[in-house]
């Protein structure tokens, strides 16, 4: 893959109205139950209006959608509204340079979301490992440095200076390549 390519995982690109078949089919079914359950239910209200006589029908009605609708609605949302909570709290973290953020979903949650926080862990994983790397090759070659410095400030011969440089020379080409890695 070229460095400007960009990878997409399970998303099509275009025009089509399906961005990610997952997620939307998901709530295209939910939506799709909610209707015909308001619809068995709006069934069982007209039965009982007959029955009772009640001229109240259309009220009742209305008002046990907006319920209904609320109701499954939000435990709904609640797959993924919480997690986007998480998810933004953690990238808010990464921003700001913690990368020691662990980021961890519920099993119910929406499975594009756990793909999205694996891939975000990955993110921190590797921005962790490369902080380690980079400051371990920096102590070791400001220790490196001071020794050298020593050896110059006692007046060490010329083949141990030039074995010294060498060995400082080797580990900022380690740091450099360390810090070119966290561009990528």
């Amino acid at each position: 893959m070229h460095k400007n390519e960009k990878k997409t995982y399970g998303v099509r690109r275009g025009k089509g109205h399906l961005a990610a078949e997952g997620p939307q089919a998901r709530f295209i079914l939910f939506l799709i139950l909610v209707l015909v359950a308001y619809t068995l239910l709006l069934k069982v209200f007209q039965k009982i209006a007959a029955i009772v006589d009640l001229p109240l029908f259309v009220p009742i009605a209305l008002i046990s959608l907006f319920v209904f609708v609320g109701i499954a609605g939000t435990l709904y949302s609640h797959r993924f509204v919480g997690p986007l909570v998480r998810i933004r709290k953690t990238l808010e973290h990464v921003a700001n340079g913690d990368c020691s953020v662990s980021l961890r979903l519920r099993d119910s949650d929406d499975p594009m979301l756990k793909d999205l926080a694996r891939t975000i862990e990955g993110l921190c994983e590797q921005g962790r490992n490369t902080h380690y790397l980079v400051r371990d090759a920096a102590q070791n070659l400001f220790q490196d440095l001071a020794a050298l410095e020593v050896l110059i400030q006692s007046g060490a011969p010329a083949d141990e200076l030039r074995k010294q440089v060498s060995g400082v020379q080797r580990k900022k080409d380690l740091l450099e390549q360390a810090i070119r890695t966290m561009g990528k």
